[in-house]
């Protein structure tokens, strides 16, 4: 529930703050409902990495398949939305998604009574379904820099507004988000262990 609220109250400022940066800077921001969603994944910068990386190879695969069929309008539209969804999904599937392991200062001495073993999480996932999809859509409008500057902007702006005026909610939903992530050096280290 609290998820819910918080997603549409983000995305609600998200619309706000992507038309004022349109009509006082001329930057749109990847699609009206992405800087929601990016402000609130914010402190997961991979998460934010993979789905802009996801978002270019939309954009790189659209374009080089525009140059052997014709690609514009609605059909480019979709196109985009599709490949981004595609490879949203594929780069979900090829970094496994979520990486699980046993977090080793947590869990408990085999035989011990009382003992639970305490899983942490790393997660490498891309924001949403669509969202590489509308962004990519972006870079093809206004070109890849423009669209980045937007949408750092207004995701950092949302971030920022919501931290003023629901600091209870969003700090419940980062401590949801937080409870069993590990931080990206301690896989690192279970992997290669």
């Amino acid at each position: 529930m609290i998820l819910l609220n918080l997603l549409a109250v983000s995305i609600g400022i998200g619309l706000l703050v992507t038309l004022l940066l349109v009509e006082v800077f001329g930057l749109a921001a990847g699609g009206l409902v992405v800087p929601g969603y990016v402000a609130l994944k914010l402190l997961q910068p991979w998460s934010v990495a993979m789905t802009l990386l996801a978002a270019y190879v939309t954009y790189i695969a659209v374009r080089t398949l525009s140059s052997f069929m014709v690609v514009y309008g609605r059909r480019k539209t979709a196109l985009m939305i599709l490949f981004g969804y595609l490879s949203g999904s594929l780069m979900d599937m090829a970094m496994g998604g979520v990486l699980s392991f046993p977090a080793p200062e947590t869990a408990g001495a085999p035989g011990t009574a009382g003992s639970a073993m305490h899983f942490s999480y790393f997660e490498l996932s891309v924001i949403g379904y669509i969202i590489p999809g509308l962004i990519a859509i972006w870079f093809e409008r206004q070109g890849v820099v423009k669209t980045l500057v937007g949408l750092i902007v207004s995701a950092v702006l949302v971030r920022l507004i919501l931290v003023l005026i629901m600091p209870d909610v969003l700090m419940t939903y980062e401590a949801e988000q937080a409870l069993n992530r590990a931080d990206i050096t301690t896989v690192l280290q279970e992997v290669f262990e």
